[in-house]
């Protein structure tokens, strides 16, 4: 029998019955019922790690990271040695955003036991998400000096590389991972999506296909395998796939982004319409969609709704150098493209001038420029633009187009002339140019007769209905 005094001995009894309850509740999967068992128990004995280590599973079961966190912290005061409770508080840590104090925690958890995989595997993620891939790969080689096997490490290593985009030895890992443990969920997707960035797009419809079976509801294999069906031509078969997503999950903005590009391949433009809409609306921030949705509205002559979209935008944000549309200069070029489209030279020109920063060798950026120059009336600015575009690509015929038309609006004739000649000499069947050789040839007449007209009192022709 037990010294401890009667009642203490029936705390403790009760104590117990709480933990066995939240055990059952938690497996069940009723998770509130479960934390709120856990806490009563707790309230009774609030000495015990274990407890509090269980507590935190159920937390972070819920979602609720950072209470997971500081119960998983108050276990590992309890029980310094237990690496399960050190690897739970690394693991929110990484959830949370914090890599570097996942690093930390999980060196200690590798320093009380050399072969708990976590502790290597959340190390090579929190690397991966600081952009420190030799630091990732060096983890790599130390954990393989402690273990037989590591599907783990091997998982997020593969991650590390795939989104450096060396997908071959990202597969590799993938595939390695698998060898070493058939039984982990997600795997087979990401060899899919690895294998269809290296355009292996056979081999990556039969991994998807695998993974489709093992989860038959997984979104993220429905949307790879929707994708390497449309690699491969079967677009009705990609569509019911993402409707499929749809079915599971209505607020799914990938599902819809892919069911739109569908449509607005297949020119049923309202429907793509609906689709863009309904992404903006769920809050996804991807400047590729709304370009999309511009592009939908100036397709559906709605060219007012295509500048609000631009607007909604473009309109108070500065683009800097630095910013992921100034460095990919398709991209730029595009949207430069659209803003003129709907009207909004200024958003052009603000576009085109942050991606010349970073390349200034771009002739096609230098155009979208100059033209966004000369619709804003800054049309000195505009022939610069276009004089180094043409600089860079001395057989482009926009530039001269570009010059010409400023040269004109600006009321110089002969340089306009010049620039006429210069860009048929290099295309002399170019339409645009011939028309503006036209507008060129009338301008220089009247210009011609308006001394002659003055002299007749005839400067000012007014029309019947004046």
């Amino acid at each position: 029998m037990s010294d401890a005094p009667e009642e203490w001995q029936g705390d403790a009894h009760q104590a117990e019955q709480h933990v066995v309850r939240a055990r059952d509740l938690f497996q069940r999967g009723r998770l509130a019922d479960a934390e709120t068992e856990m806490r009563r128990a707790l309230a009774i004995d609030p000495g015990r790690g274990d407890w509090h280590h269980n507590l935190a599973v159920t937390l972070e079961a819920l979602g609720k990271v950072a209470e997971a966190l500081a119960a998983y912290e108050r276990a590992v005061e309890l029980l310094p040695q237990h690496v399960p409770s050190v690897l739970g508080a690394a693991q929110c840590q990484i959830r949370m955003g914090r890599p570097e104090e996942c690093i930390k925690l999980c060196e200690r958890a590798a320093s009380i036991d050399r072969k708990a995989e976590p502790a290597y595997a959340m190390r090579i993620a929190a690397y991966g998400m600081l952009r420190k891939p030799d630091d990732a790969e060096s983890v790599y080689y130390v954990a393989q000096q402690y273990l037989d096997e590591m599907p783990s490490c091997l998982v997020e290593m593969g991650n590390v590389l795939a989104n450096r985009g060396q997908m071959a030895r990202a597969t590799w890992c993938y595939r390695e991972a698998l060898a070493q443990n058939p039984s982990l969920k997600g795997v087979r997707t990401r060899l899919g999506v690895a294998l269809l960035r290296m355009g292996e797009t056979e081999r990556a419809h039969h991994a998807l296909l695998q993974a489709m079976r093992e989860q038959p509801g997984d979104s993220a294999t429905l949307l790879a395998l929707g994708g390497a069906l449309e690699l491969l031509g079967r677009v009705p078969e990609a569509l019911e796939k993402y409707r499929r997503i749809v079915e599971l999950e209505p607020a799914n903005p990938l599902a819809h982004v892919r069911i739109g590009d569908i449509a607005l391949k297949a020119a049923r433009l309202d429907e793509a319409r609906a689709e863009y809409t309904l992404v903006l609306s769920l809050g996804l921030r991807d400047i590729g969609v709304r370009m999309r949705l511009v592009e939908t509205l100036l397709r559906l002559g709605l060219r007012a709704d295509a500048a609000t979209q631009m607007d909604a935008e473009f309109g108070r944000r500065k683009v800097s150098a630095d910013s992921p549309i100034a460095r990919d200069a398709d991209l730029a070029w595009a949207i430069c493209g659209y803003a003129l489209e709907c009207g909004r030279p200024a958003v052009a020109a603000k576009i085109a001038e942050a991606a010349l920063k970073r390349n200034g060798t771009q002739a096609r950026l230098w155009l979208r420029l100059s033209r966004a120059r000369c619709e804003l009336g800054q049309l000195a600015q505009g022939v610069r633009a276009a004089m180094r575009a043409h600089r860079i690509a001395r057989t482009n015929v926009e530039a001269f187009h570009n010059v010409a038309l400023a040269w004109l609006r600006m009321g110089r004739l002969r340089a306009a002339r010049i620039a006429v000649a210069m860009g048929m000499r290099a295309s002399p069947t170019d339409e645009g140019l011939r028309r503006i050789r036209t507008r060129l040839w009338a301008a220089r007449a009247m210009r011609q007769a308006s001394p002659l007209l003055e002299m007749c009192g005839m400067s000012r022709v007014s029309s019947p209905r004046s």
